[in-house]
């Protein structure tokens, strides 16, 4: 019973943030529709299915990831989610990357199936793309604590 939910839980996130497919990117925007980061756009969807309360942030530059020491970032997943194997994500899960350049990992994205992942990207906004064109800079994989195990 609780995997079944947890399946119903995994496809209405997966169906939300397909709804977004197209959103501009935006830095610290969080409007489907309108613009979204890939922070923004991850809080967006977790707040629009009910799995997390609204977050503030504070004000961040667009290239924070290449100024900033601090993974704030990863820190604000990780009050939400813990880290899983790769070889064990789910749809729904959280891949966290670190891109060469950055100090600290500052790109994320969910996964939609075993192939590909949703995200918005700088000057694309939200698109699916495939996983293994950025597993290079994959840093970790986060499921949201509302599915731990018991």
């Amino acid at each position: 019973m609780i995997a079944e939910q947890e399946n119903i839980e995994r496809e209405a996130l997966i169906a939300e943030a397909k709804e977004w497919l197209g959103t501009p990117y935006h830095t610290a925007g969080r409007m489907k529709g309108a613009g979204c980061d890939c922070g923004t756009f991850l809080l967006g969807v977790t707040e629009n299915v009910g799995f997390i309360p609204h977050i503030e942030l504070p004000y961040y530059p667009e290239d924070i990831a290449c100024h900033c020491a601090v993974p704030r970032y990863l820190m604000k997943i990780k009050e939400h989610c813990f880290e899983v194997n790769f070889e064990d994500k789910k749809p729904g899960d959280i891949l966290v990357f670190k891109f060469s350049g950055s100090k600290v990992p500052h790109h994320a994205a969910f996964v939609c199936d075993n192939e590909y992942m949703i995200h918005s990207y700088t000057r694309q906004g939200v698109i699916l793309s495939n996983i293994k064109g950025y597993k290079h800079a994959l840093y970790g994989v986060y499921r949201l604590d509302r599915w731990a195990v018991a």
